[in-house]
């Protein structure tokens, strides 16, 4: 960590690195000991001429490689002390349900970035022709209009725009580009792909490993309607806001609480680390806030993850909410700012620090998933399991064959600075799930292993 000035002294200043949402683009920053992270997200705006800034964080990963959203409300240096060099990525941290309430195009156009690193590093997805279609649009802001004196062959495969381009839909996007996106500007296509992303099933996820009762690899992320997982080709669980009534961890174990046709139901996900686990479970507290609350003078303090060797994980809720910030933006008078848009798409910047996310383990079938239907009503679609009273089947599996889109895939960003590194888990670990019932007003929990068998010390009865 750069530094300079003397031990023990308030003034002294610190130095960090913020990579921007094109990484050929980056910020050095100096910020001394008293100041918070929301210091530093408001001169990365400030910088970038940002004022819906609500909607967007900084990143950072630390010395276990296990990412961490900056926490706006605590000192920046007690919680990267630790790191050297110091390095944020600048990210959407909250995905709005509709890009199109953001009151300012530049607004929209960091929410258009972001989503083309989405699609290129695989959190994405999508089938052929929507993946097509995205791409198309992509080239059209690039190039702009087709013309065959120089658009020559393949010119679309100089474009790095999914996490694996097939000749196949390169050339279904060719033929979008020529035929159907003639005379659109760029801001124009950045309309057409936020309004196509935002309505696929991985809008706004950022995927979790995480483990069911039967030991089933799933993905787990949490976007603005409630949290999701995934296995394969097909969307296992939604769990929307309105029926979570309480989340909560306990060592590895994600717990998430619902209140579903008037039943109280509980269900639990393994995560490979504890740390991750707190992460997860921080992000979905955030987001479930943030998506629900009508003022962030609601927000509860919260205390979660105590046993009989720790005292727990506390959370306060920093910000304001979406409710809040759509009241504001009629106050929100000034003149359009100009957009400076980046043609970055052929090339990645070497000079950059790698940012590397938690690793995810590549032998899981997390890939072409399917679109969702924003339309739903009524809540969580649930089944009850025959065996133990838990949650399986939600939303069934998609209608349409979805193997040809199999080479999205996913990985981590920046994979190639964390080739060495992945999270083990072993097989003989207990990955074990939470039955609650309620019976002569006692609250029984049992904890099974995978055989069935009760796992030791598991039995607890709270009067």
């Amino acid at each position: 960590m750069l530094k300079f000035g003397s031990k023990g002294d308030s003034n002294i200043i610190f130095k960090c690195t913020i990579r921007l949402l094109e990484d050929t683009e980056i910020l050095e920053c100096e910020y001394k000991p008293h100041h918070k992270g929301k210091y530093l997200l408001e001169y990365v705006c400030e910088q970038l001429n940002l004022v819906e800034q609500d909607y967007l964080g900084l990143r950072y990963v630390d010395l276990s490689e296990q990412r961490h959203w900056l926490d706006l409300g605590k000192s920046i240096y007690k919680q990267v002390k630790e790191l050297d060099p110091v390095l944020f990525s600048f990210r959407v941290k909250y995905y709005p349900p509709d890009p199109f309430r953001l009151k300012e195009e530049i607004t929209r156009y960091q929410i258009f970035l972001q989503l083309k690193r989405d699609l290129l590093h695989g959190r994405l997805y999508c089938v052929t022709n929507e993946a097509a279609m995205l791409a198309a649009l992509v080239v059209q802001g690039e190039l702009g209009d087709y013309d065959q004196d120089i658009h020559i062959g393949n010119y679309i495969s100089d474009f790095k725009i999914l996490l694996k381009q097939t000749e196949a839909i390169e050339e279904k996007a060719m033929e979008i580009h020529q035929k159907q996106l003639k005379g659109q500007s760029p801001a124009q296509v950045e309309n057409q792909f936020l309004k196509l992303a935002c309505q696929l099933d991985t809008y706004g996820v950022d995927p979790h490993p995480v483990k069911d009762h039967r030991g089933s690899q799933l993905y787990l992320g949490v976007n603005y309607s409630g949290i999701l997982t995934f296995q394969g080709s097909r969307k296992t669980h939604h769990f929307r806001w309105p029926d979570i009534q309480k989340i909560n961890y306990e060592g590895k174990m994600f717990i998430i609480h619902l209140n579903y046709n008037d039943k109280k139901h509980t269900v639990g996900f393994k995560c490979p680390t504890g740390a991750a686990c707190r992460h997860v479970w921080r992000c979905a507290i955030e987001q479930m806030l943030f998506f629900t609350l009508p003022t962030s003078s609601d927000a509860p303090s919260v205390v979660t993850g105590g046993g009989f060797f720790s005292w727990g994980t506390k959370f306060k809720y920093t910000g304001r909410t979406e409710k809040e910030i759509l009241v504001d933006r009629e106050n929100l008078n000034r003149e359009e700012p100009n957009i400076q848009r980046s043609t970055s798409v052929r090339r990645k910047a070497s000079s950059v620090p790698a940012t590397p996310s938690t690793p995810l383990q590549p032998h899981i079938g997390y890939s072409s998933l399917p679109r969702s239907s924003h339309s739903d009503v009524g809540g969580s679609h649930i089944e009850m399991s025959n065996s133990a009273g838990l949650l399986s089947s939600l939303d069934g599996g998609p209608n349409q064959n979805y193997n040809d889109i199999a080479s999205l895939e996913t990985v981590t960003e920046d994979q190639e600075a964390i080739a060495g590194a992945k999270l083990r888990t072993t097989a003989n670990e207990d990955c074990y799930y939470l039955y609650e019932t309620h019976l002569l007003k006692v609250d029984l929990k049992v904890r099974f292993n995978f055989n069935g068998s009760l796992a030791k010390g598991a039995l607890r009865c709270v009067l």
